[in-house]
């Protein structure tokens, strides 16, 4: 499609962040709108602003009909809504609005849809590198670093699998309790000393903070037992060095790029009832930031 094709009857999506240039929504998203031949255009909205809450209804009321958020507005989103998904509540924050027939937006939170997505990559890549060793795709111990926003939704996802041990390992034990207690899961908790210990025994290793990155703690790697996995939740450069040294020790690894792509799918089905091509997606991102994990 193209602008020419824009009309009147013409549906407005887009995503909604301070700032939000660097977003790959719009690619990702116009890419599966021209695939599915649907008449729509996604955009990115730069709202800097006092009233986010208030704004974030006035486009829902000017007939945009579906918004993603991005940070810093998540928790605005959240208010702004009239209904919010089970799983949105249950993180407090939303990444997805969907416009009722009504006229209100309805509030979900796909990142840990999109971390499923990103998991099960993982998995498969698990069961086909480590089959001599008659390895399942089943994870059994996973370890999430960080306690903060930015792993919320992997220790949703980690949490409530009842077949997998997880282990929090958090600078401040008390954040890692208050995680645990908010979103009604078990996990054991260690202190940031007991890190390399946990890495070592755990099947999968989940980075939701610097910890590896350029400005971070560096992270030590031992070398990998057959199918140990890696994740982080950054992507682009950040994530290829944060899993380089992941990567020479022999583990499986994967960056956030898969977790984008899968959240924003879990967000175009909800809109259009249209499950997208996540590979074809998946690769336009890689491209565009470069890299790989």
């Amino acid at each position: 499609m193209n602008s020419s094709n824009i009309s009147a009857k013409t549906a407005l999506y887009g995503v909604v962040g301070d700032p939000v240039s660097h977003s790959l929504s719009p690619l990702i998203h116009n890419l599966w709108i021209q695939e599915a031949q649907v008449d729509a255009r996604y955009l990115a909205f730069h709202l800097k602003s006092d009233s986010v809450v208030e704004d974030l209804r006035s486009l829902g009321r000017a007939g945009v009909s579906g918004l993603n958020i991005t940070l810093p507005h998540k928790a605005a989103a959240f208010a702004a809504a009239s209904n919010i998904s089970d799983v949105g509540r249950a993180l407090g924050v939303a990444n997805t609005l969907i416009l009722d027939d009504n006229g209100a937006w309805r509030a979900d939170n796909t990142d840990v849809a999109g971390f499923r997505v990103a998991l099960s990559r993982l998995s498969q890549g698990r069961a086909t590198s480590s089959g001599e060793s008659g390895l399942t795709d089943k994870f059994q111990r996973a370890v999430l670093i960080g306690a903060g926003g930015a792993g919320r939704a992997a220790a949703y996802a980690l949490g409530f699998d009842d077949s997998l041990q997880l282990t929090i390992v958090n600078r401040t034990p008390e954040r890692a309790v208050e995680l645990v207690d908010s979103l009604q899961i078990e996990a054991d908790i260690v202190e940031f000393r007991a890190l390399e210990a946990a890495i070592k025994s755990a099947d999968l290793v989940v980075n939701a903070t610097s910890a590896g990155h350029s400005d971070g703690t560096a992270l030590q790697w031992p070398e990998a037992r057959p199918g140990q996995c890696a994740f982080d939740l950054s992507y682009g450069a950040a994530a290829d060095d944060a899993l380089r040294a992941a990567r020479v020790a022999g583990w499986i690894t994967e960056d956030g790029l898969a977790m984008l792509v899968g959240q924003a799918a879990e967000s175009f089905t909800q809109w259009f009832g249209v499950e997208p091509d996540l590979d074809q997606a998946l690769a336009a991102c890689r491209s565009a930031v470069g890299g790989g994990a």
